[in-house]
């Protein structure tokens, strides 16, 4: 059974925001309902700050920048905000509620909905999960049949619904939400000219830096082309010192790949649990067509462990071909690897054939090349 996680936050489209001016702070103020809370937390850009609470009610003003998500928490309660230059009036409740005064301008308003229709959605999408696995009319291979099918229409829909969201929030933090909500989903040219499209301010944020950084590692490295070559140390053995050290040697990509062989090459990690699940699939197909046309490659990264963790499990799992352990981040930049188990697949000449492999594609991916 697969397993997709999704940051739902829909939103719905809204009118074309008025041009009203809004004020250089905005003035927060609140009422706190359950009974012994002293202060509320407000943090928001530089400002993270206790705010005492007088009989029951609290204040505070602060700078306007809807190019931040700020939070107001007390106790176990708590909301997000954005200081959009209009009074925000805070409920803490058992449901804490930001709200402003003027919603017809109000960012935070937009936010608002935002939230709640990405609640909506999530549960909309986990019920028709939850409809389709339990059919006990249906073989699971008709289960996943089924469940891809309304995973690529789900997901179609909504990549395109937060795409206008960032397209029509360019210069507010929603449009960093949205663009989260499709990272790892949408097609990454896609993904580059939305980012091209935020104001200064948005599109300079860390976040989306780093977002934009990925693309174009992913871009430059993706189904096509040749493939990059990196250097690492990697960890072979241990000395005979006491006590024993480990024994380094500088390995490179480029011994392994492109030497003439299919080489599968799989991205994991020892503290992943997808990754080692992974694992039996790839074994299978390594010892089903491992020779003079094919070999795997296993490339541990992002380990948390001491390096001798790695070589442990991978001994557990029966790995027995080709592997570079401490890698780090190395790989994982230079490919735009955000997230693991990543399988590929290069050609003999060291083009990058297929990437974002898993399960019964992985084996589909190695016959079909190796058919040629």
């Amino acid at each position: 059974m697969k397993t997709r996680t999704i940051l739902f936050a829909a939103f719905a489209a809204a009118a074309a925001v008025s041009c009203a001016k809004v004020a250089e702070n905005t003035e927060i103020s609140g009422v706190v309902v359950p009974a012994g809370i002293s202060e509320v937390n407000i943090a928001v850009g530089q400002i993270d700050t206790l705010v005492p609470v007088t009989d029951g009610k609290f204040t505070l003003t602060v700078p306007t920048d809807v190019t931040v998500l700020g939070t107001v928490t007390a106790a176990n309660y708590g909301a997000n905000f954005i200081a959009d230059g209009t009074p925000l009036n805070v409920v803490i409740d058992d449901e804490t509620k930001v709200t402003s005064k003027y919603p017809k301008i109000s960012v935070q308003e937009r936010l608002n909905e935002f939230t709640v229709h990405g609640k909506s959605v999530g549960e909309e999408f986990m019920a028709k999960r939850q409809e389709i696995y339990s059919d006990t009319l249906m073989t699971d291979a008709q289960k996943e049949e089924a469940f891809d099918k309304f995973y690529e229409e789900f997901m179609q829909s909504y990549i395109d619904y937060n795409a206008g969201l960032v397209s029509d929030n360019k210069d507010n933090f929603i449009a960093l939400l949205a663009i989260q909500n499709m990272r790892g989903e949408a097609d990454d040219e896609r993904l580059n000219s939305l980012i091209d499209g935020l104001s200064p301010e948005m599109g300079g944020h860390r976040y989306v830096q780093g977002m934009k950084k990925a693309i174009t590692a992913r871009l430059e490295t993706a189904e096509g082309k040749m493939f990059k070559d990196f250097t690492v140390n990697t960890v072979y053995g241990q000395s005979r010192s006491i006590p024993p050290q480990p024994l380094y040697k500088e390995v490179n990509f480029s011994d392994y790949v492109g030497k003439g062989k299919y080489v599968l090459v799989d991205f994991w990690s020892p503290w992943c649990g997808p990754c080692k699940r992974e694992i039996p699939n790839i074994k299978a197909v390594y010892e089903k067509y491992k020779g003079e046309k094919f070999d795997v490659l296993s490339i541990a990264v992002w380990e948390r462990e001491p390096v001798e963790v790695t070589i442990s499990t991978a001994a557990e799992l029966g790995v027995n071909w080709n592997q570079i352990n401490n890698a780090g981040s190395v790989p994982t930049e230079i490919y735009g690897i955000e997230g693991i188990p990543h399988i590929m697949l290069i050609g003999p000449d060291g083009t990058i054939l297929k990437r974002g492999l898993y399960g019964a594609n992985v084996e589909e991916a190695v016959a079909e090349c190796l058919a040629e």
